[in-house]
């Protein structure tokens, strides 16, 4: 995908904010979909822009760094609630079903080509193909493999 396509599939307001700000989290941060549609409100910590990954693919939990722009529009759909999960639609947790449709109906492509834009984004800044490793809770954040 080109980042005009991200971006404009970002910006169509048709779509749910919930479900755009998936779209978002998954282009702009080392989180996969399941993980993101799992995230409960407790998992996000707005003011150090992270968020808590729990039973990841890889196992255990990890901590994933969020964008400024990321926070702002997770601020948005949390607002007060202390609890429950960050992505709903219809007062229920959005799915990951949800979320892929939506994006093949906006742009023809699969959802997980979204975070292949942001690797190839990646690889195109410094030159070369780089792995990140995930950060365990408590370490700093990981350093290119």
């Amino acid at each position: 995908m080109t980042d005009l396509e991200v971006d404009t599939a970002l910006a169509d307001q048709s779509v749910p904010l919930a479900v755009r700000a998936v779209w978002q989290l998954l282009s702009e941060s080392d989180v996969r979909l399941d993980e993101a549609v799992a995230l409960d409100v407790p998992d996000v910590e707005l003011a150090d822009r992270l968020v808590l990954l729990h039973d990841t693919k890889e196992g255990g939990t990890f901590e994933a760094e969020i964008t400024a722009a990321t926070a702002a529009v997770l601020a948005e759909l949390i607002g007060s609630r202390p609890s429950g999960p960050v992505f709903t639609v219809d007062s229920r947790r959005l799915r990951r079903e949800e979320v892929a449709a939506r994006f093949r109906d906006a742009t023809g492509k699969s959802v997980h080509a979204i975070r292949f834009t942001r690797q190839a984004r990646r690889h195109r800044s410094t030159g070369r193909p780089q792995l990140v490793a995930r950060t365990q809770p408590g370490e700093e954040s990981a350093a290119p493999a």
